[in-house]
This record gives structure tokens, sequence and C-alpha cells, in this order.
């Protein structure tokens, strides 16, 4: 028989399947952006060509600061939290919101939080802790989602549009390694259309239609390792 011991003093359930599961993988796939051979029109400081691997990964939404409470309280703010794993009966997430990355937080005595339950049947809630224990929710405010982010261990490359000084203009170029916010390599390029229209940079090639201080226009004839 399932050993259940009830924690009053917080509010909590402690039994022996209380454990996250991390079995789930995200979908990856490679990006390649604008399309070849159709012109495109971009501003500065956006980009112009960028190639690398994304995830397709699945999250659950909050749309709005959700407390899951009893004598403790656990605080899931409002955003994306990724998906981490599931079983038969439950879908299991991060704590971590993806896009401001805040954590879900606790009150003084609560136990330390290390995971998100939800239900694959109804919109039970629960926050997993450290000891095993769960404290839930019944009929909150969340959906499921899938959402592009970047892959943690991808190699990016990205062309930026930096403007435009008589005949010349300024293309900057960035690696990002391992999602790293800073990026790994970075160089500015500035080519002459009195001489050509055509540019090339580390295998990407590109005919210019039309560039200004505000926008430019533009042909991809190959991305940096695709024709």
């Amino acid at each position: 028989m399932k050993k259940i011991i009830f924690l009053s003093l917080f509010g909590l359930v402690l039994t022996a399947c209380n454990t996250v599961k991390y079995n789930y993988v995200a979908e990856t796939k490679q990006i390649s952006y604008p399309d070849l051979n159709v012109v495109t029109k971009t501003f500065i400081g956006d980009d112009m060509v960028r190639q690398g691997t994304v995830a397709a990964r699945d999250v659950v939404y909050f749309p709005q600061t959700t407390v899951v409470s009893g004598m403790v309280d656990f605080t899931i703010h409002a955003g994306e939290y990724p998906k981490v794993g599931e079983d038969q009966k439950y879908l299991f997430f991060g704590l971590n919101e993806l896009n401001s990355g805040v954590t879900v937080g606790k009150s003084a005595f609560a136990d330390i939080p290390v995971g998100i339950r939800t239900n694959k049947h109804d919109n039970d809630l629960c926050i997993i802790t450290v000891s095993g224990a769960s404290l839930c929710k019944g009929d909150a405010a969340f959906s499921y989602q899938k959402k592009n982010v970047t892959y943690q261990n991808a190699f990016q490359q990205i062309l930026i549009y930096n403007g435009k000084v008589g005949h010349k203009i300024n293309i900057g170029y960035k690696e990002f390694n391992n999602d790293f916010a800073r990026p790994a390599f970075s160089n500015n390029v500035e080519y002459d259309l009195s001489e050509s229209k055509v540019i090339r940079y580390k295998g990407a090639e590109l005919e210019i239609i039309k560039a200004t201080n505000q926008f430019i226009e533009y042909k991809v004839f190959s991305n940096f390792n695709q024709r």
C-alpha cells in the first residue's frame, strides 16, 4: 500500500510518487532566415540573415500570477515554464519562467520547490518540493503551448544591418554559442555598393537592391551553409 503522510503544519501531502520526471526531449530544427531568392526588407538593427538551431519546446502558460496556498504559499509568476518530463498521468515543468528567468517563489517556512506538476485530464496544479511533498490547487488557469527557443547547444550566425554612409553600408556579424547572451564572436564590415551590389560573408551571399539609413532591401542567394 502506498504510504501517505499528511504534513498538516504546512498543508503539504507527501507520497511515494511525488518526484519530478526528467524525460522530455524538445524537438529541434534548423532555422534559416530569410527564404532564398526572395526580396526581403529589414530595418536598422534588425537581422538580415540568421541561421542556427531552435527547439520547439512544450511550455505551460500562466496568464496571471497564480498562488498555490495552504499553510504555506508558492507563487507562480505569469509567463511560460518549460516542460521537463511526463508520466502516464502528469506533466512536469521547470521553475524558471522562460522570458524573464524569474523563479517560482515560496513563503518563509515552505519547503524548497523543485517542479510544477499538472494533471493531463483536468486543471489540477501542484508544486513538488525537494522532500517529495506536494501542494495543490484545483481549477487553476493555465494552457499548454509550443514555443520556439534557441537550442542550448546550438551555434547561431547572424548578419545585422547597421546603416549606410554615402555608398557604403555597414553589416554586423555575430556568432552565439550555447545560448550565451554575449556573442562568442562579432565583427562589423563595410561594403561599397558603388563597386558591387553583391556582398559575401562566411558563405552568405546577398544582392543589395536598395539601402538607406533606415532600411535595406535585399535578396539572399545563399545562407551561411545553405544554397
